[in-house]
């Protein structure tokens, strides 16, 4: 499944018509970099891909949103077939458990190959953008730093979110505590 596409579906969905630019500033207000693997250059090709798909459609000419600093912009809007294509993607989502994936787990395959300083360097630098991120998801979500209008589900997104970086946080800990120890090799 394509959580770019469910995503700009979704945004689409809520906001239509609108144009890319909107797009990807309503997935990072959301924070989706940090917990969605999206990368926000993507965005633009997605669109255009679903158009082409018959997912989504350019609005007619005479209906573009007008940019007060430029040229008008292509805006977008759902078709039904894209309305069906969402509503898929959701349900498959909701329901469907998928481990994330992290090439950290891979490299920990292979913990002994690496220097134990370096090795406690590298975690401890995981360690400091762990709290970064939790402090920074917890802040937006405790002081609902979202656009007014906002749904406040998107607080409780956040705080799950900042539940699993906390518990990698606290296993990471443990870890450095094992290596400084000589418990590990």
């Amino acid at each position: 499944m394509s959580s770019t596409r469910l995503l700009i579906l979704g945004v689409l969905l809520k906001r239509q018509p609108i144009h890319g630019y909107d797009v990807r500033k309503e997935l990072e207000i959301w924070h989706t970099g940090k917990w969605a693997n999206i990368a926000y250059g993507s965005i633009y090709f997605a669109l255009n891909k679903m158009a082409s798909e018959g997912l989504a459609e350019t609005i007619s000419p005479e209906q573009i949103i007008e940019n007060k600093k430029g040229p008008a912009r292509i805006a977008y809007q759902v078709t039904e077939k894209g309305r069906q294509e969402f509503e898929r993607l959701l349900d498959k989502a909701i329901w469907e458990y998928k481990p994330e994936f992290d090439s950290f787990h891979i490299a920990l395959m292979f913990m002994n190959r690496i220097s134990k300083d370096h090795l406690l360097g590298a975690f401890r630098h995981r360690i400091n953008l762990l709290r970064a991120d939790i402090e920074s998801f917890k802040a937006t979500a405790d002081f609902n730093l979202f656009p007014v209008n906002s749904p406040h589900y998107l607080s409780e997104n956040l705080r799950l979110f900042s539940a699993r970086l906390e518990a990698e946080l606290q296993w990471i800990e443990g870890m450095v505590g094992k290596l400084e120890q000589g418990l590990l090799f």
